[in-house]
């Protein structure tokens, strides 16, 4: 079963640089534009990213990577536990959640951090990136 789509206009500069990239890497514009709504705006895949998975990835998927935060309602809900912890009032489901939250939550920290690392040896000014991030 196909999942439902929307259309969305992308200006013609973006589309153009997106076939630029899909044309280095044998791949589709559409391909290319999905992979990066996917790494801005969630896990989209089934597949977790691994760190070591970066070294391919063009300078703008890095960057990408690096301004990525947890989804909205993941990162509303880690603070809600997190609260309820300090009042002590978290069950241990509530634990057990939180644990799976604090996990994602890392594991993001770990891939930004090897994306700016790459992005720093390709020689690109982290300090200026992390000030656009901010």
């Amino acid at each position: 079963m196909e999942e439902p789509t929307k259309e969305l206009k992308v200006p013609a500069a973006i589309y153009e640089r997106a076939e630029a990239i899909a044309g280095e890497s044998g791949r589709s514009a559409e391909s290319v534009i999905l992979d990066g709504l996917s790494l801005l705006f969630g896990e989209l895949t089934e597949k977790e990213l691994e760190p070591e998975e970066l070294k391919d990835f063009t300078d703008e998927k890095l960057v990408a990577v690096v301004h990525q935060r947890l989804a909205s309602p993941l990162d509303t809900r880690l603070r809600e536990l997190m609260q309820l912890g300090q009042f002590g009032e978290v069950t241990e489901e509530e634990i057990v959640e939180m644990e799976d939250l604090v996990a994602k939550y890392d594991h993001q920290v770990l891939l930004r951090s090897e994306a700016l690392l790459l992005l720093k040896r390709r020689g690109h000014d982290i300090d200026k990136l992390l000030k656009l991030g901010a």
